[in-house]
């Protein structure tokens, strides 16, 4: 499965942990390229500096052969733009990270899903 990760902060870093233990090709997104040195040295993830909501960026991840893109950046408007545009690019499917759990009512992630965003997580609630 081709994996785009939105975000190298400790929950972005976890989920990559964890799925490439699974053999997925996981892609980082993050602008703070000293942070994905260190993801570089440990791993063998591949990474790239930028903003995920940039559609060039989002291109040159591969996003249009992206199975799931994951968006985990602490604010959750960008967690929206970047799964929004790539969806439109291609992503198969996507996962953004949110911190208002207004989203979360049944009506409310139905207009979430027609934007483009299939699922959302609120880590804060799950802690």
């Amino acid at each position: 499965m081709n994996i785009i990760i939105a975000g190298d902060g400790e929950v972005g870093f976890h989920l990559a942990k964890m799925l490439s233990g699974e053999n997925h090709n996981i892609t980082i997104v993050d602008p703070h390229q000293e942070l994905l040195k260190m993801i570089e040295t440990h791993t063998d993830l591949m990474t790239i500096t930028g903003d995920s909501t940039s559609i060039s960026v989002l291109e040159q991840a591969n996003v249009r052969r992206a199975d799931l893109l994951i968006s985990v950046v602490h604010d959750e408007k960008i967690n929206i733009t970047t799964c929004v545009l790539g969806k439109k690019l291609g992503a198969r499917r996507t996962i953004a990270r949110i911190n208002n759990t207004e989203y979360l009512t049944i009506e409310n992630r139905e207009i979430m899903r027609s934007l483009g965003i299939d699922a959302m997580v609120c880590p804060e609630r799950i802690a």
